[in-house]
């Protein structure tokens, strides 16, 4: 009997979960865009995907500029505690734990009942792409029960490199 075999899980931290939520094409380099466009991609394309969560750099964090071996340096040394302690709080807020896998559409639909665009200042803090507002848009959007957007064929001008997600 031959078919296709299921794909692996993806791993994604707490936060990510949010951050696809608002994704359009920027990042903190392009190797970060690439990486991210990529899985943005593979999970509008197929929500039955299987994710993996975790408290820890995931598959995103694979292509960050700014990890380093002990983990987020994105503000400093010490950056990788408050990620965790981010991870936690949205997994505890979505009813979920880290280690689960789940499918992606699994976790729309508990970010789409859990979770409001004006909660994100006080899950995501100090953000540096919370200002935009892409986050909160992106997740009122999943709310009012309509898809991820796909992405853009071409990050708005002047992009945002440097920012992070």
């Amino acid at each position: 009997m031959s078919g296709a075999s299921p794909p692996s899980s993806l791993r994604l931290r707490g936060h990510t979960l949010l951050c696809l939520q608002g994704f359009r094409g920027e990042g903190y380099s392009p190797g970060f865009t690439d990486n991210l466009t990529a899985i943005h991609h593979s999970l509008t394309e197929n929500p039955d995907h299987p994710v993996e969560l975790v408290e820890e750099p995931d598959a995103v964090c694979r292509a960050c500029p700014h990890r380093a071996p002990a983990g987020c340096t994105l503000n400093g040394n010490g950056s990788e505690a408050g990620m965790q302690t981010q991870d936690r709080h949205v997994l505890k807020r979505l009813g979920l734990a880290a280690g689960s896998v789940v499918r992606w559409r699994d976790v729309l639909d508990r970010i789409r009942v859990s979770i409001k665009g004006s909660d994100l200042p006080n899950i995501c803090g100090q953000c540096r792409w919370l200002p935009l507002g892409y986050c909160a848009e992106g997740i009122e959007k999943l709310r009012s029960q309509e898809a991820i957007s796909p992405l853009p064929d071409t990050p708005p001008q002047g992009g945002r490199e440097g920012r992070g997600c």
